[in-house]
């Protein structure tokens, strides 16, 4: 705890926004311009990846848009990047320094398309990516910007392979933002998630005839998922098991060690074998405190939601607010690159309350509500990624408050 508030008071003491005020509102007003130039074109690739809808690591058409766009608008695109078909990388470069990040997800939900709004997380991407072109084209900025696509966050993990594969590599910061059904928030953090297979095998016999000679397979589940509901009395409030008899016992935020003990004596107690093969984990997110502060001084500046009768409505938690709260709900595979380097994923809203992985986000996820509030969003999201590219002392500060809070929560788990 101790380097972490060196970190942080680093950042408070030595990093500044940007060179100067004057500067700084130059340097935002190209940036904002650059993307509502192309507003029309981002707001026609939201719709057509929205109307589209394509889930895991099939993303074909999606990907295809928006490579086709990101090649169009100058950038040097890789197709089918790091072995994954539908995962690529769009990467624009004036020479020497940092590199900064953006993350784009495009995969839909089965039955309930973009029910997440991956449509919007796409398009915050690339607009983002531009807006940190611009600068970089003009030469007020040295360094490189790089949008990764990045597939099946629905529990494909794409950002784990991509990760695996060297993707974020030589990169400095890694950004990205994801809608929902309340307010904006700079900061917040994940569960980690472990996700598998498990069967149970038993021995054939005829049900009314020699029901004896057999070992029913049915009972083992029934037994392991007796067994984990009684276990839930013993979690913390933020932990969660969920279980689908058709998918085996999908996702875990649990020490591992305990959900095997349960389903290796669901077995013993039922005489049955049980075959456990873990195919996915997702880690808790750390984002960037300093990112995240950055990025809410940026938007309370710049785009203030209360400044807009549109927005007037939704708030902004600070990044303190939202530290102190601690609350987090879900899962993502950037949960794996925060620990791998500095990175936040901001929130913002759609515009309605129907809660993520519903049929009526789906809904909020298309309408033109939500596709401002995503364009704002990557607005303020460009110049946080500009702020590590130009100054060197940010960037430092950031790399050693990372350091200390992964030092840190690596010795707390």
């Amino acid at each position: 705890m101790q380097s972490l508030r060196k970190a942080a008071l680093a950042f408070l003491a030595s990093a500044t926004l940007f060179p100067s005020s004057a500067n700084g509102q130059e340097l935002a007003d190209q940036v904002f311009a650059a993307i509502d130039a192309k507003n029309d074109g981002l707001r026609t690739i939201n719709t057509e990846i929205w109307e589209n809808p394509e889930i895991g690591y099939q993303e074909v058409h999606a990907h295809k848009v928006l490579t086709d766009y990101l090649e169009e608008q100058g950038f040097n695109v890789t197709r089918s990047a790091y072995n994954l078909t539908t995962a690529f990388r769009a990467e624009f470069s004036n020479g020497p320094g940092r590199a900064v990040s953006f993350n784009s997800e495009f995969d839909a939900l089965p039955g309930l398309g973009h029910a997440c709004g991956h449509n919007l997380i796409a398009t915050v991407g690339v607009a983002a990516a531009i807006g940190v072109k611009e600068a970089l084209e003009n030469g007020n900025v040295k360094g490189s910007v790089v949008l990764l696509g990045t597939p099946a966050e629905e529990g494909g993990g794409g950002k784990v392979k991509m990760l695996e594969a060297g993707a974020y590599d030589g990169l400095d910061c890694s950004l990205m933002a994801h809608p929902g059904n309340s307010n904006y928030a700079a900061w917040g953090r994940t569960l980690a998630s472990w996700r598998g297979n498990v069967s149970w095998t038993g021995v054939a016999a005829h049900a009314a005839a020699a029901p004896w000679a057999g070992q029913n397979a049915l009972d083992g589940f029934v037994a392991a998922y007796q067994m984990a509901g009684l276990f839930r009395q013993q979690l913390q409030p933020s932990d969660r098991i969920h279980h689908v008899v058709t998918k085996g016992w999908p996702r875990r935020d649990v020490v591992l060690s305990q959900v095997e003990s349960i389903l290796y004596a669901s077995g013993n107690g039922t005489n049955t074998t049980v075959e456990i093969s873990a195919f996915q984990d997702y880690w808790d997110q750390n984002p960037s405190f300093q990112l995240a502060s950055t990025f809410y001084e940026h938007q309370m500046k710049y785009l203030n939601p209360a400044d807009d009768p549109e927005t007037a409505n939704f708030t902004v938690s600070s990044p303190e607010e939202s530290r102190r709260d601690g609350g987090a709900s879900a899962s993502s595979d950037q949960g794996n690159v925060s620990w791998f380097l500095p990175a936040i994923q901001v929130g913002f809203p759609v515009g309605g309350t129907a809660p993520v992985h519903n049929a009526g986000f789906r809904e909020l996820a298309g309408t033109d509500f939500a596709h401002e509030s995503a364009i704002q969003t990557a607005k303020i999201l460009a110049l946080t990624g500009l702020e590590v590219l130009q100054n060197e002392t940010y960037a430092e500060t950031m790399w050693e408050e990372w350091k200390a809070m992964i030092e840190e929560v690596s010795i707390a788990v």
